[in-house]
């Protein structure tokens, strides 16, 4: 087929399709370091709070499942100073069932520093409890009601 004047060209050049592929890359550059941090500051917030109500609630389930053994029941406990770490102790014997375990040093920790659970899987004091975990101006509470529910908000 005879190609004159009036036909119309489909497709782009080769130099066509690496010039946008190239801005591409450049404004991607730009925008995705941008978007990361304020949300892996967030995740890390998160992560390290879900990580610490497992063991609250671990601390909690050993404090129901061994009550027939344990009458003084299990804690959580964290340290008050950088880098914040927190252990899980069988209160009758003092020893230390797991830990400690590191929270990310950019992590920060602010609220209640012991989580005593009794043999009946409440809260020793009978008040409830919260420990916030901050990063990035992100904040994640977990929050421990007198009677043992374990929150993470």
């Amino acid at each position: 087929m005879k190609q004159g004047p009036d036909t119309v060209r489909t497709g782009f050049t080769l130099v066509e399709l690496v010039l946008i592929v190239a801005l591409l890359a450049i404004l991607a550059s730009i925008a995705i370091p941008r978007i990361g941090w304020g949300t892996m500051g967030k995740i890390e917030a998160e992560t390290a709070a879900r990580n610490f109500s497992d063991y609250l609630k671990l601390a909690r389930s050993l404090a129901i499942t061994h009550a027939s053994s344990n009458s003084r029941g299990y804690r959580v406990v964290l340290s008050s100073s950088q880098p914040y770490r927190y252990s899980l102790i069988n209160v009758d014997t003092s020893e230390v069932i797991k830990g400690p375990i590191d929270i990310p040093r950019d992590v920060t920790c602010t609220g209640d520093d012991v989580f005593h659970f009794t043999p009946l899987g409440q809260l020793k004091d009978g008040s409830t409890l919260t420990l916030r975990f901050s990063k990035s101006g992100e904040t994640t509470t977990v929050t421990v009601t007198p009677v043992g529910r374990i929150t993470v908000q």
